[in-house]
């Protein structure tokens, strides 16, 4: 029984072609067909037919298997019908279907025009329809993709509208790939929305990156879910490093930061917990020193059933203008403090033009003290006092003065509470290092202890006074400390730097005014002083030029008479005329160093000397002076005492103390000694004259003073002050021990060797 006879005779025909296409090829094929049934049924099977070779390859006979198959087939005249209905269905959308085969060959076209009539394109070639060009090749690439079995997509443009094409492989029933499938969806639509969607997108972003203000959305749970450039900035973030983390979450990743993500979590809450838009101010630190200001407003966002949907946030930087307002305030209270302050400069000019005035009315030295210590009251104290230092290094209240005449008495009282010029601090110090200085007593105490060094009823004086605080200025003129300026106040902390600089300013005038006073009072007594020494000069000048003149007469009327006169009438009148002459030649000398001395004019001439010899000259050059006022000298200088001194300025120093020794000597006994001691040559001159009272020791060195009236004993009162200018022109120094009817004794020391070289200039010495 052949094959065919089991087939049904309307499907003999295709069943035929393929047994024969299987047997010359060989290949397996599947057909489906019916089967011949006596009641004539339309089930349908599907039968597999492969052909079976020989030895030599050759195909001898054909196996097959049928199966049976499930459901309904639908008849050719069925299935053409239902493909019109699919192609009208398909014409009606924007979609492209086609078939290929593997050569890219298109074998069957359904759908919309977008390829243009189907027919046209059967049989044709897809790289002849699509011609050359960017999108020929991203299509042949897809195709050639599919035919590796592997589906491709790709997009494209055709006859201006935007295509989307999708192609899958096409198999067989073996499984092989025999073409490719294509679908053609006209998405010009979809793209134009995607396109407005995606520039919209753009200009929303652009928008969000390109102001200044920092901008972020949280979600319900405060995860961060976007963030423009401004915000990410704020906290140095990296656009790949915030999504989906909380505040608290990104406060452990930056140590820097983790206070300000703290605060904005605390603030969130805030905003939850108010259930509606706030608004704060938060401070961002910054990396580079320095914080930004932020005005930040919050928006919470909520679901339908009212859970929590999100936060926008929306930050301004308001740096500058919070920098701009404060700078307005303190502009504003600069403002208020200049006015303050001039019209506090108005009231001081005045407060110190008034003081100048009261200041130059009088050269009178004690009105001027009297002026200085009631000039700031009650302005800058109650109570003031002035401190000068005197000749002996130590300070002495010269005045004190209390705003209350009625405490004057009390005031008083300090009037022996002088500061103590050995002791620390207090007014001692600022007299020692011209610095001002503010007393404030402790809280809860009446009075200022250093103001006074002596306790006692001084300090219940002050405590009675009721003193919290003291300020204490120095007096300096001229570059020379004179004493210091002191006010005390009842108001504790009363004083501030402005008024330590209008003290500063009030002691300067009042140390000018106090200065002037006392050079006003130097020179009316260096005018007496002056007229003094005239009258005493001339008395001195004229005594040697009178004798002078007697000799001289003396020789004439010798000479005038008949007789020859004796030469020992001669020898004596010219050896008194020679006297004489030296000593007016003394006297001179004495004023001519004077003079220069002041003006810094004599030159010492070193050379190498003998104290000892030269002691030893002058001496002998003074034994007539000895003899005639009878005063023994005993001399020890027999030990040599070599150094580089100036022979002639040793010789006057010598000659002065002996001068001076032998003047107040009173005819007693004088012993000069010469002697080495320690590298230093020591000249020691001692009488037992009349000596000198304490209180003129420390002037006796002084141009034209004396420690005894001129009316008893002559002279310039110039010999020890050239005595002590020589001496410290070679870099030693002279010291006297005296008491009255007891003696001096003169010290004199000299380095033993000199550092100066050739000539020594006495300039510098005073």
């Amino acid at each position: 029984m052949f094959l065919t006879d089991l087939v049904h005779p309307a499907d003999r025909e295709h069943t035929l072609e393929t047994l024969r296409a299987v047997a010359a090829d060989g290949r397996a094929r599947r057909c489906i067909h019916r089967p011949a049934t006596a009641d004539g049924s339309p089930q349908w099977c599907r039968t597999s037919i492969r052909g079976i070779r020989d030895e030599a390859g050759q195909i001898q006979e054909l196996t097959g298997v049928t199966q049976p198959m499930r459901g309904l087939l639908l008849s050719r005249e069925a299935l053409q019908q239902r493909e019109s209905v699919l192609r009208r269905m398909l014409a009606q959308v924007p979609a492209f279907l086609y078939l290929t085969d593997r050569e890219l060959r298109f074998i069957a076209t359904a759908g919309s025009e977008l390829a243009g009539p189907g027919p046209e394109l059967e049989g044709r070639l897809l790289h002849e329809v699509l011609g050359a060009g960017e999108g020929s090749s991203l299509a042949l690439s897809a195709h050639g993709r599919a035919l590796q079995g592997e589906p491709a997509r790709y997009d494209t443009l055709w006859f201006h509208r935007a295509i989307e094409v999708r192609v899958e492989p096409a198999f067989d029933e073996e499984g092989q790939c025999v073409g490719t499938i294509g679908l053609a969806l006209d998405v010009t639509g979809q793209r134009q929305e995607e396109e407005a969607l995606r520039t919209n997108a753009e200009r929303l972003r652009t928008l969000l990156e390109t102001t200044s203000d920092a901008i972020y959305l949280k979600d319900g749970e405060g995860r961060w879910l976007e963030a423009n450039d401004a915000g990410l900035q704020l906290f140095r973030l990296p656009r790949s490093a915030y999504q989906g983390l909380t505040d608290l979450e990104l406060s452990r990743l930056d140590d820097f930061y983790r206070d300000a993500f703290i605060a904005c979590y605390r603030s969130d809450q805030r905003t939850w917990e108010a259930g509606g838009p706030t608004r704060q101010e938060e401070v961002i630190p910054q990396p580079g020193g320095g914080s930004r200001i932020m005005d930040v407003s919050k928006v919470p966002l909520y679901h339908p059933n009212g859970q929590r949907k999100g936060l926008v946030i929306l930050g301004r930087d308001i740096t500058r203008r919070r920098l701009a307002e404060q700078e307005r305030d303190r502009l504003l209270h600069q403002e208020k403090e200049a006015r303050a302050a001039a019209e506090e400069a108005r009231r001081r000019s005045e407060f110190l033009s008034s003081a100048s005035r009261m200041l130059a009315d009088s050269l009178d030295y004690d009105a001027t003290l009297t002026t200085v210590a009631r000039l700031g009251l009650p302005f800058l104290g109650e109570w003031c006092a002035v401190d000068l230092m005197g000749e002996d290094s130590r300070a002495v209240r010269v005045a004190m003065a209390h705003a209350d005449p009625l405490r004057e008495s009390i005031a008083g009282r300090l009037a022996a509470c002088v500061p103590d010029m050995e002791a620390p601090g207090g007014i001692a110090e600022v007299i020692r290092s011209r610095r001002p200085l503010v007393l404030t007593a402790p809280g809860g105490e009446q009075g200022v202890p250093p103001l006074c060094d002596h306790g006692g009823s001084h300090q219940d004086s002050l405590r009675e006074l009721g003193l919290r605080s003291a300020l204490c200025v120095p007096l300096v003129a001229r570059g020379r400390t004179m004493g210091a300026l002191t006010f005390a106040s009842g108001e504790p902390r009363r004083y501030r730097d402005e008024d330590v600089m209008l003290a500063g300013d009030l002691a300067w005038r009042a140390a000018l005014a106090l200065d002037n006073a006392r050079l006003y009072r130097e020179s009316q007594e260096a005018i007496l002083a002056r007229d003094e020494f005239l009258s005493i000069a001339s008395h001195e000048l004229r005594t040697p030029i009178t004798a002078l003149r007697l000799g001289i007469q003396r020789l004439f009327r010798l000479a005038r008479g008949g007789e020859e006169p004796s030469w020992k009438m001669v020898a004596a009148s010219l050896a008194g005329v020679e006297r004489q002459g030296r000593r007016l030649t003394l006297l001179i000398d004495s004023l001519l160093d004077v003079s220069r001395l002041r003006s810094h004019h004599i030159q010492l001439e070193l050379e190498e000397l003998d104290l000892s010899e030269v002691v030893r000259d002058v001496v002998a050059q003074l034994e007539g002076v000895l003899a005639r006022t009878h005063t023994p000298l005993s001399l020890r200088a027999d030990t040599p005492v070599v150094g580089r001194w100036d022979r002639f300025r040793l010789e006057q120093v010598v000659t002065n103390l002996l001068d001076n020794a032998i003047k107040y000597g009173a005819a007693a006994p004088i012993e000069v000694t010469v002697a080495l001691e320690e590298g230093s040559a020591v000249l020691t001159l001692r009488d037992q004259g009349i000596g000198i009272a304490p209180e003129r020791l420390p002037f006796i060195f002084g141009r034209f003073e004396r420690a005894v009236s001129s009316r008893h004993y002559g002279g310039l009162g110039l010999g020890l002050y050239i005595v002590r200018q020589i001496v410290e022109m070679h870099g030693g120094s002279i010291q006297v021990e005296s008491s009255p009817g007891r003696g001096s004794t003169f010290t004199v020391r000299l380095p033993h060797s000199s550092h100066s070289a050739g000539r020594a200039d006495a300039a510098g010495h005073p």
